[in-house]
């Protein structure tokens, strides 16, 4: 492998590795769904999880909030009784770091610092080298950074292997670096790496950091979307992935392609979801919404596209389905919900404010969180837009939220906020 300077720090070693040992053993659903990667477990930003706040403020139902070190734009990630986020800084945001949080209080249980290979460009004030989202299996971290550096940890903060594709396989090149988060399928992590120099997809050992896999896309030139896994039917699965001007399906045990959407947009950041037997593509801005219905051959564009949206689409929030409906928020705050299985639009409604954060659902409700950090919530089984909340923390939020064990978890510019009630009643703080 690769190898990149490693710094590492860890608190109470042995005792968060006890922890973490006891924690495996605890029964997956014993304190709620986990939330263990980019946009959830089943990574469409829906949670079976029950609990979750309606309503707080920058000083109501905070159970703990906590400073962050450095940037970052992932989702905070959690599973069982720690929170993990990663983060980067430096002149160059060359320095990276995972940072793992005891769930009930926020202590730093361990703090791994290591050094990128090959910082690239990012957005002066949404990007960094830690936009990609981590992913977890319970019992390691996978983290990939926007300098092209994997790394794989123990439950402990242990660093076991690492990668640094950018000096295998060449540094990224566009103006928003590498912010594809990678997921989790079987014994491999797949890592979607499209850009304007050698595109690819590859699946890593996650016990190893060998290659399964490697996949050249050389008409791919660059994407930010993320990778998706879509169980299909009993022990077969599709690796759908978006890219420019397309949408494709891979074999995630082989990385054979297997079909392709036609009609996407040049500039690709949303992740596709898959739902009630469709896959959803956004792509922009001021392109379509696409449904298709996987288990194609070859080119689809004409014969499995289910419905198309043409209108309020967005550039960087991914879209989301919930009771039975699609929704979406463009960046300018123009929300849609839309008939999941027909494309019929039900409503339009300007939400206000700019939006960068995908949406997050629980309970039939449906969780908007604005740039200003102002989050909206709706009723999700309603045809009619029906309003729940409002609620504001009054700093600037870019990541993704995240839901567990009945806490609503919110990264802002600055600290991670904890979420909920105790007792079943919020608490000041």
């Amino acid at each position: 492998m690769k190898s990149a300077a490693l710094r590492p720090r860890t608190v109470g070693f042995a005792l968060a590795c006890l922890l973490a040992a006891l924690a495996l053993v605890v029964p997956p659903r014993a304190r709620g769904e986990n939330w263990p990667g980019w946009r959830g477990p089943e990574s469409n930003g829906v949670t079976a999880d029950r609990g979750a706040p309606l309503e707080w403020s920058a000083n109501r139902g905070v159970l703990w909030k906590v400073p962050l070190a450095g940037s970052g734009s992932s989702n905070p990630i959690v599973w069982e009784n720690w929170v993990l986020c990663t983060s980067s800084d430096g002149p160059h945001q060359q320095d990276l770091q995972v940072i793992a949080l005891a769930r009930d209080s926020g202590r730093e249980r361990w703090h791994a610092r290591f050094w990128g290979t090959a910082p690239t460009l990012y957005h002066e004030t949404k990007g960094n080298m830690a936009t990609p989202s981590p992913v977890t299996d319970g019992e390691h971290v996978y983290c990939f950074f926007g300098t092209g550096d994997v790394f794989c940890l123990d439950a402990g903060g242990k660093l076991l292997w690492q990668r640094s594709l950018a000096a295998e396989y060449g540094a990224f090149e566009n103006r928003f670096g590498a912010t594809s988060s990678p997921v989790l399928f079987e014994d491999s992590l797949i890592v979607q790496c499209d850009h304007y120099g050698a595109s690819y997809l590859v699946a890593i050992d996650k016990r190893t950091g060998a290659n399964h896999w490697k996949t050249e896309r050389p008409e791919a030139w660059h994407s930010w979307s993320s990778p998706i896994c879509a169980h299909l039917d009993a022990g077969r699965f599709e690796l759908i992935v978006c890219g420019s001007e397309k949408m494709d399906a891979f074999d995630p045990r082989s990385g054979g392609k297997l079909w392709t959407l036609r009609g996407l947009a040049r500039e690709c950041i949303p992740t596709p979801i898959f739902a009630g037997g469709l896959v959803y593509a956004v792509s922009g801005p001021n392109s379509a919404t696409y449904a298709v219905r996987p288990g194609g051959q070859g080119d689809v564009t004409d014969s499995r596209l289910a419905w198309t949206s043409p209108r309020g689409n967005p550039f960087v929030p991914s879209a989301i389905v919930a009771a039975g409906r699609y929704y979406v928020v463009d960046d300018h705050g123009i929300g849609a919900c839309l008939e999941a299985s027909t494309g019929k639009t039900l409503w339009r409604k300007r939400f206000g404010g700019e939006f960068t954060a995908s949406p997050v659902s629980a309970e039939n409700r449906v969780y908007f969180t604005d740039e200003a950090g102002s989050t909206l919530v709706i009723e999700a089984d309603r045809d009619q837009y029906t309003e729940l909340a409002r609620n504001e923390i009054g700093e600037p939020v870019f990541a993704s939220p995240a839901i567990a064990g009945g806490r609503f978890y919110l990264r802002s510019a600055r600290q991670l906020w904890c979420l909920g009630r105790r007792g079943g009643k919020a608490e000041d703080k």
